[in-house]
């Protein structure tokens, strides 16, 4: 599950080019597990995810 929710935000990514975190936790995140990406990942994880998420988002010159 874990990685079909990384395909999930890679494929976001490739169509919208950043994500913001709490998108993690709305459609099309919600479709695996209706918590989203805390659903999927632990604390932990979920921290590490948002915060590539947010690098990606600087490499990106936004925000």
């Amino acid at each position: 599950m874990r990685l079909t929710f990384i395909n999930n935000i890679i494929s976001f990514l490739e169509q919208n080019g950043v994500i913001e975190a709490r998108m993690l936790f709305q459609e099309p995140f919600t479709n695996l597990n209706d918590q989203g990406l805390l659903g999927v990942f632990d604390e932990a994880d979920a921290h590490k995810v948002i915060s590539i998420l947010d690098g990606i988002k600087e490499n990106a010159g936004v925000g």
